[in-house]
């Protein structure tokens, strides 16, 4: 795997008035293929960065980048605005789901020209990724296909929190510190090894309060997902966020195919489960059968 980290000016896309860059880190095959290039284009959830996607703190098996590489495909991991090594726009109160979005796609848009070469897009997005993911698809579509991991369209189920509860603990503006503990029962399948989840709650970032609040809003991007017009992935984990994974289908009503995938034995962070491998094949396969 090669794996290139970078930062992209993205500031024109954002209309504020100070620099804004979002970090990434592109990771592409030892050996390219030939013709189009399968690229995923992967957005962590609340409280994490891109480090999720490969995690430096962990053995190479629990690589999300390097297994997709390994399987030609590229990977282009990014920090969300506001959080990880992308800039934190002050005051964080200037932020919005649409400008987070627009310099999200932003982001994709100077890496896949830099590549010079067909590709086929997949943005996957995970946890409050997903939300990301599907506002982008929505208001900025370049993408072929959208996987959204771990999100919940249907009223969200937290694990030994509950969404008053965050709610009440948000801050009216600024970035919102991540605290972990009430949230392992759901992010965490049994089998994870303590000594990983330490780790894992170690490397955690700040989270803007204005994605924070959208992110425990009901309902909050519906109307986005209806507007999608490519075909969807749902993942659901038996622990996740959804109380009903097979209703969730039902928001993606302009896509030409949706499909539901269940990753047994695995909480709501699957790429640490110990049947990640078979849900990174699930993911495979359903990017190849969709291109």
């Amino acid at each position: 795997m090669q794996s290139t980290d970078m930062r992209l000016d993205v500031t024109s896309m954002t209309g504020l008035e100070q620099t804004v860059e979002i970090a990434a880190t592109l990771h592409l095959p030892d050996d390219m293929p030939d013709g189009k290039l399968q690229f995923v284009f992967a957005v962590h959830g609340g409280g994490y960065q891109r480090l999720y996607w490969d995690p430096p703190f962990a053995d190479e098996s629990y690589s999300f980048a390097r297994w997709f590489t390994d399987h030609g495909k590229a990977v282009l991991a990014i920090d969300m605005l506001g959080m990880g090594e992308s800039s934190k726009p002050e005051p964080e109160s200037l932020l919005s789901g649409a400008i987070v979005a627009a310099a999200h796609a932003a982001a994709l848009a100077q890496v896949t020209a830099k590549l010079d070469r067909p590709v086929s897009v997949t943005g996957m997005g995970h946890s409050m990724g997903g939300m990301m993911m599907i506002a982008q698809a929505a208001n900025h579509p370049a993408f072929d296909r959208v996987a959204v991991l771990g999100w919940a369209n249907e009223p969200m189920v937290l694990g030994d929190t509950d969404v008053a509860s965050l709610q009440a603990d948000i801050i009216p503006s600024g970035y919102l510190p991540t605290v972990r503990a009430p949230m392992r029962k759901l992010f965490y399948w049994p089998d994870v090894p303590p000594d990983l989840i330490a780790a894992d709650e170690a490397h955690a970032s700040s989270t803007p309060a204005t994605l924070g609040r959208d992110a425990l809003t009901s309902g909050i991007v519906h109307e986005a997902a209806a507007r999608i017009t490519v075909p969807v992935l749902v993942v659901q984990s038996e622990i996740d966020t959804s109380p009903a994974p097979e209703k969730e289908l039902a928001y993606y009503s302009a896509s030409p195919a949706v499909e539901l995938q269940i990753v047994n034995d695995a909480a709501h962070c699957q790429n640490f489960a110990g049947t990640r491998r078979k849900h990174w094949a699930d993911l495979n396969d359903w990017i190849d059968r969709t291109s």
